[in-house]
């Protein structure tokens, strides 16, 4: 059920989360520098990848919320899709990096022990994206929101990181002297998994995947409470971003008059946009059962 300041925290999440980020990470950077961290290094480029992430998604949240218009019937949703791939693919990249750059280091044999303020710096960025992550998942959940879903992966997977580097500090500190610069290969690890997951859900929102199986059933199941309803033959459905619409086929006994299967379908359309939220559009077609095959008046 969304809750009317799910609206207001949908609106200034991804915004806290690109100045966040972006502060963030210059922390980081600096703190890594100054330290000799490579772990903190690396989860800095993985912030900027975050703030990037959250522009991506301001961006597309200010064009999804344009209302439908004649070249746009079904409204402009699916950019959150297109925004998810793009920070996706940039994600990939700075994984890629992150990689390359922990791989030279190890073979070089580079075995600098970082200072306590790394791992102070490293406690603090957990904190900070753990926070990001919750508001952008709570938002993003209520609201049915791919692009703030995307930033919320992304704060989680930074959450994640920072774990990878803080052990990484650790280790290096108590002298597993080449844990910091694993470190870095992990958080590059988590980082891959993230983008590609991204990916894959936004290619997925473009291609118009069904929504979840537990959604179809209970539109079925709202759909056989509704009085005349012989049964549901099929139920179709296709996200725009924070909404959805669903086309339901379903039988009606042939001694059904015109007027009474047009007010079962007006009832089944107001049923199923008010007990589900992501959906804005219902299209009913009704097909005849029965001895008769034609409707009279």
């Amino acid at each position: 059920m969304r809750y009317p300041e799910c609206e207001v925290c949908g609106k200034w999440s991804p915004r806290l989360s690109f100045i966040g980020n972006s502060a963030i990470s210059v922390f980081k950077f600096a703190v890594g520098i100054l330290t000799g961290s490579k772990g903190l290094v690396a989860d800095g480029i993985h912030s900027v990848a975050d703030a990037i992430s959250s522009l991506f998604v301001l961006i597309a949240l200010k064009i999804s919320s344009k209302p439908k218009d004649k070249g746009h019937p079904f409204g402009h949703g699916k950019i959150e899709y297109i925004s998810t791939i793009s920070a996706s693919l940039f994600i990939f990249i700075c994984a890629t990096m992150i990689f390359i750059d922990a791989l030279h280091s190890f073979k070089s044999g580079v075995r600098e022990v970082p200072e306590n303020a790394a791992i102070l710096a490293t406690i603090l960025a957990l904190i900070f994206s753990y926070l990001m992550y919750s508001s952008n998942s709570c938002a993003g959940g209520q609201l049915n929101s791919p692009a703030l879903m995307a930033d919320a992966a992304e704060s989680k997977a930074d959450s994640l990181t920072s774990v990878a580097v803080l052990m990484g500090l650790i280790g290096t500190k108590i002298g597993y002297t080449q844990a910091d610069t694993v470190a870095a290969a992990v958080v590059a690890l988590f980082v891959f998994h993230i983008s590609v997951e991204m990916f894959l859900k936004g290619v997925n929102g473009l291609i118009d995947v069904s929504m979840d199986k537990e959604v179809i059933t209970a539109i079925v199941d709202l759909c056989m409470k509704i009085g005349g309803v012989e049964d549901v033959k099929s139920v179709k459905s296709r996200c725009m971003g924070q909404k959805c619409a669903v086309d339901v086929t379903i039988d009606v006994s042939s001694k059904e008059t015109v007027l009474s299967v047009h007010n079962i379908a007006e009832q089944i359309k107001k049923t199923i946009i008010q007990n589900i939220d992501e959906i804005d559009e219902v299209f009913v077609k009704a097909q005849p059962i029965g001895k008769w095959r034609f409707w009279g008046t």
